[in-house]
């Protein structure tokens, strides 16, 4: 896939999600990167329609790491619980608040908070910041692989090297809920590949 399809896709991707992308209290770009962090931390190996139901009511009983910190582990747990994992979730947390009293802004001081990973930190920063930083989870690793098939690497360095490169760094925040979004909504495991703007270039479905 040479460079202009692959500007091709950025392009059509950015214009699908103006009438596509799903809409969740934690998107809002008002929120703080606590809010954010909070939402990606729970968003981790979770169905977004699962956080929704815990997300607000979290966020009414521990509004900072501060209340968190002043909580029970069995507080934390207890709200946690609906969205399974719920005492690593706790320990986390709990852990994280004790040792901070504001979490930090960067991507290797956020990643050296327990429990959290690459995609984590930068979904916080892309998302409340609107930092220009990739974002790879199984869903953007589907979409990634099957769009541009032999040229998506098979190392986790390359891999982030690749979203890198093929990130809008002007819209960011758009492109990475974007690619979350197109792959939940049609780049499925079972694709929707007959609703899909990018079929006349597509890897996956020109070898089907």
């Amino acid at each position: 896939m040479d460079g202009s399809t692959a500007r091709r896709f950025r392009s059509e991707l950015l214009e699908w999600a103006e009438e596509n992308l799903r809409e969740f209290s934690w998107r809002d770009p008002d929120r703080s990167l606590y809010e954010v962090f909070v939402a990606e931390f729970f968003l981790t190996q979770t169905p977004a329609e699962n956080v929704a139901t815990v997300y607000p009511r979290f966020l009414d009983r521990f509004s900072s790491l501060g209340a968190i910190e002043e909580a029970e582990e069995s507080e934390l747990a207890e709200v946690i619980e609906p969205l399974g994992f719920y005492n690593m979730r706790s320990d986390a947390l709990k852990q994280i608040a004790d040792e901070h009293d504001t979490l930090p802004e960067t991507v290797d001081e956020l990643t050296d908070l327990v429990r959290v990973g690459p995609y984590v930190a930068n979904a916080t920063l892309c998302f409340a910041h609107g930092e220009p930083l990739p974002i790879l989870d199984r869903n953007v690793e589907r979409v990634y692989d099957r769009v541009f098939g032999d040229e998506w690497p098979d190392s986790p360095t390359e891999r982030r090297q690749f979203a890198d490169r093929h990130l809008s760094t002007d819209r960011p925040r758009t492109y990475n809920l974007a690619l979350l979004d197109f792959g939940a909504a049609i780049c499925q495991p079972e694709p929707l590949c007959s609703e899909c703007f990018a079929n006349g270039y597509c890897e996956y479905y020109q070898e089907r």
